[in-house]
């Protein structure tokens, strides 16, 4: 009888780790094959102030044509997104103020955190941004606060078939 309780243990940790696998998908895998749906911190989530939040994780995000990336938001934050070609030394980066808002070439504009949306909720607020890429290509992402962008605040978006 006491042979069974821990056979019974290790069928559960089993299944629950295949159970688990299937809902999480494989977007961990160690192939470097894109995926049709990719998690991204944008932030470290810690919702401070200074450069140990100020950056993207991974560098390089790689995404199936077709497919979506979901930006895991932390805090105080702006996505902008560029049509391939453009690179960090080509942002229009202003010699002061909060954001960059540098439009040429934009493919798509995050939640701005400078105010509430109609919604009633802060912008400030950890969310999450998705953004589908239809089209072969590497798009540049950065974060739209000044700052951010300075300290580092950028990665690729490779989207391949």
């Amino acid at each position: 009888m006491k042979r069974w309780v821990p056979t019974i243990s290790l069928v559960a940790v089993l299944f629950a780790g295949v159970t688990v696998s299937s809902v999480w998908g494989d977007d961990d895998d160690d192939r470097g094959s894109p995926k049709l749906s990719v998690t991204v911190a944008f932030g470290a989530g810690l919702n401070t102030g200074g450069p140990a939040n100020h950056h993207v994780l991974p560098g390089i995000i790689h995404v199936k044509e077709g497919g979506v990336v979901n930006f895991v938001v932390a805090g105080f934050h702006q996505i902008f997104v560029y049509q391939p070609g453009k690179r960090p030394k080509d942002i229009a980066v202003p010699p002061s103020g909060t954001f960059i808002n540098d439009l040429d070439g934009l493919f798509f504009q995050g939640l701005s955190p400078a105010g509430p949306p109609p919604t009633g909720f802060s912008n400030t607020q950890n969310r999450v941004e998705s953004v589908s890429f239809a089209e072969k290509g590497m798009y540049l992402v950065i974060c739209n606060v000044r700052t951010h962008f300075l300290n580092g605040m950028f990665a690729f978006v490779k989207v391949d078939d």
